[in-house]
């Protein structure tokens, strides 16, 4: 649509970066900080690229 700028989020790529953290329990019963990372569909502009 005219007049759309693109997301500040993203930069108009419609994707960013996001990371997960967590504890969790291993088999031994030792809790481990765990982080994940993705790249996904941008939170702020839903992947559209667009505000």
């Amino acid at each position: 649509m005219p007049g759309e700028q693109p997301c500040g989020a993203c930069n108009g790529s419609g994707l960013t970066e996001h990371t997960e953290h967590s504890v969790e329990v291993d088999k031994d019963g030792v809790q481990q900080h765990v982080t994940r990372s993705w790249t996904g569909a941008c939170s702020q502009c839903h992947g559209s690229g667009t505000s």
